[in-house]
């Protein structure tokens, strides 16, 4: 009797044991399969992610150029309209000097009516350039931020003249060392509100907007009137014929426009102070009228670093420091014609 009651309870354990192991085989295959979904979902997701990124650089490129585009359409426009200027000009009777007046640039500098820029004229001042000494210009572009006034501190205690090239966008709360440079004895000069290539370089028009903006902001802080500016890059960016009928326009208003024939290497934020006084000082030994550039805009911190030795080497070599002005002779990549 003992053993047929065993019986069923063997069989029975037996099929509990089997669907145990059954269940607990389904449990570690779905388990598996469960974690491997996870493992593919999280690498769509990264795939959702980069392409993503990829599309808002595509995005972007394309914006980029759709601006190249617009700028060149603008460029086409005012090529156009000058030429059917020449034309009307070439058939009229008017004089020879009334023809030249407005030749290349587009503007009448008899009239203000038609020029969207009345203001945006510079100021001359007559201080003829003394001879039979050795100088050396630096000027410091991007500014004004808080390094700047550390940097007129240094050189003030060189007796050393700057030339401050000035960006008005994301400096406004900076406005006030604009009139310090002034008060020290420096030039103020202009580069640009923005500091946007693509912006400015689109077009001769989009140039003067954007600098008609940095030149109030100047004008309204200090009272004094620049005539010097610095394209942002050199003038050898953008379009050689916007750049060249930039250059003609703000001639024929009065600027002048200065590069550089000596680099810090600032511009990068990995150079470091010692990179800095060697290219400044190795360099300006083979140059002629050195134009050194440098930046006080915010992190030059290299540059402030670099700046005591830099003056106090140039000052032993016998160099005298000048800010630039119109009698300065130019270092221009591409000059007025």
């Amino acid at each position: 009797m003992k053993k047929r009651t065993f019986i069923p309870v063997f069989a029975c354990t037996a099929l509990f044991l089997c669907i145990c192991g059954f269940l607990g085989f389904q449990y570690q295959d779905l388990d598996g399969r469960y974690q491997s979904l996870e493992a593919k979902a999280a690498q769509l997701e990264k795939n959702n992610s980069g392409l993503n990124e990829k599309l808002e650089d595509s995005a972007a490129q394309l914006e980029e150029k759709e601006k190249y585009i617009e700028g060149q359409k603008d460029f086409i426009s005012e090529l156009s309209e000058q030429m059917q200027c020449l034309g009307e000009e070439g058939s009229g009777e008017g004089s020879e000097e009334d023809s030249s007046s407005s030749q290349g640039y587009g503007y009448s500098s008899s009239s203000s009516e038609e020029d969207p820029y009345p203001n945006l004229y510079a100021d001359k001042e007559e201080t003829p350039m003394q001879s039979g000494q050795k100088y050396v210009y630096l000027t410091f572009d991007d500014g004004p931020s808080d390094l700047t006034p550390k940097v007129l501190d240094l050189l003030d205690q060189y007796n050393a003249h700057a030339t401050f090239f000035v960006v008005g966008k994301n400096n406004e709360e900076y406005a006030e060392y604009l009139s310090d440079i002034v008060e020290r004895g420096h030039t103020l000069a202009l580069h640009s509100y923005s500091h946007d290539y693509s912006q400015i370089y689109r077009s001769r028009d989009a140039f003067l907007e954007d600098y008609e903006k940095v030149y109030d902001w100047v004008y309204q802080q200090t009272g004094y009137s620049p005539c010097l500016y610095r394209f942002p890059g050199g003038s050898n960016n953008g379009s050689s014929y916007v750049v060249n009928s930039i250059i003609e326009e703000m001639g024929r208003r009065g600027f002048t426009h200065f590069d550089w024939n000596v680099s810090s290497g600032d511009g990068s934020n990995l150079t470091t102070s010692q990179n800095i006084i060697d290219n400044i000082c190795t360099t300006i030994k083979y140059v002629e009228n050195p134009v050194v550039l440098m930046h006080d805009g915010s992190g030059k911190n290299a540059t402030l670093a670099a700046l005591p030795t830099v003056l106090q080497k140039l000052s032993d070599a016998g160099y005298e420091f000048r800010s630039l002005d119109q009698h300065s002779e130019p270092v221009q990549y591409r000059e007025e014609k």
